[in-house]
């Protein structure tokens, strides 16, 4: 393949070359191809135009299409903390605050929960037709998009990643292909070096969106540490958020982060029910981007402060009953 001749020049592609590159090893590369791909890619570097097309390859293999008026709140992953599952128990918050959350996400891979997993103990469907899931947004404003089941693409890479022992192009697209390719994003990354990369993204896709990167290395906004924060929207600015600065206690690694399951669980339900103050403001901070890119808050401080009001009020906990059909409590 020419294009991959390209990247192995350490050439770059643009947003086209490397969308038509992405569907051709999608519909008929070999693994060899794919291996060489991720390889390459790897040894060269990526441009937003390149992430970009790559992305919208993949998006457009998916199940469904587009659903309009969505914001989601995802991460990389592979930050290695054992946190709570903060972007779910945020995302439920703020569909509870009335915000359209359309959630893209797996089982876990390197964490004790992944966003599948809270949600399979909600007794979530996850199998849902594109009607279903709109409809499920329209009465709980909530929709989760399981990514294997909505997209194969990233399946066919399994063989050649297997090859492989470094994080590939394929872990950086994890957070961008949400098939419902929601409006407006707050995306985590473990990797400060791919800050710049997902705001050229949001800026390429005009939209709007927040990249947060934690200096402990969380891909969320860090209870504990300071978090770099870029937003996007018609225009970049970056801004530093620092807990203390909100009125954030002091607090250890080992009130957010259980490396036990059902210890992972059970906190992230007190923090969203208010029953964990420290869980609670962890949560409370991850919403608080999505506040702001929907005018609901003028700052990070703001949402922050009204994320937790919410939570006090018990609007997580009436918004987790919703989702889950009735259930008071992860099963």
């Amino acid at each position: 393949m020419y294009d991959i001749e390209l990247l192995i020049d350490r050439r770059d592609l643009n947003e086209q070359h490397a969308f038509d590159l992405m569907k051709t090893l999608i519909s008929s590369g070999t693994d060899l191809e794919k291996t060489v791909f991720l390889l390459a890619v790897h040894m060269k570097g990526m441009t937003g135009q390149e992430l970009t097309g790559y992305a919208n390859a993949v998006r457009s293999e998916a199940k469904i299409g587009k659903i309009p008026d969505t914001t989601d709140i995802v991460g990389t992953g592979g930050d290695g903390m054992k946190t709570v599952n903060v972007s779910t128990a945020a995302s439920i918050l703020c569909a509870g605050m009335g915000i359209r959350m359309a959630k893209h996400g797996n089982h876990a891979i390197t964490s004790p929960q992944g966003s599948a997993d809270i949600l399979a103990r909600m007794n979530y469907k996850f199998e849902k037709s594109q009607e279903e899931l709109e409809a499920h947004l329209k009465e709980t404003k909530f929709a989760f998009m399981l990514a294997p089941y909505y997209n194969e693409a990233f399946a066919k890479f399994f063989p050649a990643r297997k090859m492989l022992t470094f994080r590939t192009v394929m872990n950086y697209m994890g957070p961008i292909t949400n098939p419902a390719d929601p409006e407006k994003l707050v995306i985590g990354t473990s990797d400060d070096a791919s800050c710049d990369l997902y705001a050229d993204y949001l800026t390429i896709r005009r939209k709007k969106g927040l990249i947060v990167h934690a200096e402990d290395g969380m891909d969320e906004i860090s209870p504990i540490s300071a978090t770099r924060v870029i937003i996007v929207d018609n225009g970049r600015k970056e801004l530093t958020v620092n807990p203390g600065e909100l009125g954030i206690e002091p607090m250890s690694y080992n009130r957010v982060s259980f490396e036990n399951p059902d210890t992972n669980r059970k906190k992230l339900q007190e923090g969203l029910f208010g029953q964990d103050d420290c869980v609670a403001s962890f949560i409370a901070l991850n919403a608080s981007p999505v506040l702001v890119i929907n005018g609901a808050a003028s700052s990070i401080d703001e949402g922050y402060r009204l994320a937790m009001k919410e939570i006090r009020k018990g609007t997580g906990k009436r918004s987790f009953k919703r989702i889950s059909g009735g259930m008071d409590r992860i099963a």
